[in-house]
């Protein structure tokens, strides 16, 4: 597979391929390509051979390689300011990592505002806070981690930085728990308190998480796409409020189904991948209004 970030106008492409390393393409030149042609790269970064995933923060330009063959699997840093030539910025080398979310922090802990963070997911380990500001040293900030857990993937900041949620690739199958979100308050950025557990009805395994405004969107394999509120956060508790189920006849544990959403379009839309059938565009409901569709009552 692959897995692909977008800086400005630029799309950063890894993969697990072995020398694959990132591979960046410039989206305005595919606007007046021929269908089906084949795309040039801006560039080549050849600094990892594969890697899981990559993480990406626009805000300051640099991305992130995660569960590469470089520094222990942990974050593989590089400077696109320029992405005609991508340079290693830094490193963090304590953990594998693999998955991130990377942030300028402006929430409620007065110590980090300002600077670059990484909220990262080292799988079997937990998670970790680090501090990426300072690329040459970067410093972890906290880690959390339970013998519970079974495969701590992925997660995602709400509006404002001072709840986190978390989830467990691998808990739905081995414990045969419902679909699970974790509940963090990290107004201490240095000690998070767990706050809340969601468990959903359905036993589909989870796997991307996104928050735009007060909404999770959740893409949790063969269940589809799940949407919950955080309008009660405070109290430590989610409210599922609306769903596309890419699978109905099974929300079976299994790796099929949907992996990944974009729900950040000014549109409205919501993109969600489907490993087996391609992707869907999708729009809540509530919200459907001036969207090309050509029959209303249909829509």
């Amino acid at each position: 597979w692959r897995d692909i970030k977008v800086v400005g106008d630029v799309a950063y492409i890894v993969s697990e391929a072995g020398e694959h390393g990132i591979q960046a393409i410039d989206l305005d030149q595919v606007l007046t390509m021929e269908p089906m042609s084949s795309v040039p790269l801006i560039s080549w970064y050849t600094g990892f051979g594969g890697a899981h995933n990559i993480a990406a923060n626009p805000e300051t330009g640099f991305v992130y390689g995660v569960g590469t063959d470089t520094f222990n699997g942990g974050l593989h840093i590089v400077d696109v300011a320029n992405p005609s030539v991508p340079t290693l910025a830094g490193s963090w080398e304590e953990a594998y990592i693999h998955d991130a979310q990377i942030v300028v922090y402006n929430g409620p802990d007065p110590d980090y505002v300002g600077r670059e963070m990484a909220f990262a997911f080292s799988g079997y380990s937990g998670f970790f806070i680090v501090d990426v500001e300072d690329k040459t040293d970067c410093q972890t900030i906290s880690f959390l981690g339970d013998e519970s857990w079974v495969y701590t993937h992925q997660g995602w900041l709400t509006e404002g930085h001072r709840y986190f949620i978390s989830n467990d690739e691998l808990d739905e199958q081995s414990i045969g728990v419902g679909t699970t979100s974790f509940i963090w308050d990290v107004t201490n950025l240095s000690a998070p308190e767990l706050v809340g557990t969601y468990v959903s009805e359905s036993s589909a395994i989870d796997h991307n998480m996104y928050v735009k405004d007060t909404l999770v969107y959740q893409s949790n394999y063969r269940a589809g796409l799940r949407v919950l509120s955080t309008g009660d956060i405070e109290t430590g508790t989610l409210e599922e409020v609306a769903f596309f189920d890419v699978d109905p006849a099974s929300d079976a544990p299994q790796f099929s189904g949907t992996w990944s959403n974009y729900p950040y379009f000014a549109s409205g839309i919501i993109a969600v991948t489907h490993m087996e059938e391609g992707l869907f565009l999708l729009q809540l409901s509530g919200e459907m209004s001036d969207t090309g569709c050509m029959d209303p009552e249909a829509c």
